[in-house]
């Protein structure tokens, strides 16, 4: 999968089904061709956000399970 952030492109090597996953996934943030650190930054905080609240939810249910 290839990002370019403020003119310069990088390329990152990912599972197949992942990559396809990624890509679908952050259409939402990068609608340009060209994305800011700015944009950049914003999709890694509320993609960790996601994860944190889903690391919240899943500790709710082992807890749950556990009782």
């Amino acid at each position: 999968i290839t990002f370019k952030i403020e003119g310069k492109e990088y390329e990152v090597a990912l599972e197949e089904e992942f990559a396809k996953y990624l890509s679908n996934d952050l259409q939402q943030y990068f609608n340009t061709p060209n994305t800011s650190i700015k944009t950049l930054l914003q999709a890694y905080l509320s993609k960790t956000y996601e994860c944190y609240n889903l690391q919240k939810r899943l500790n709710d249910v082992i807890r749950k399970l556990d009782n």
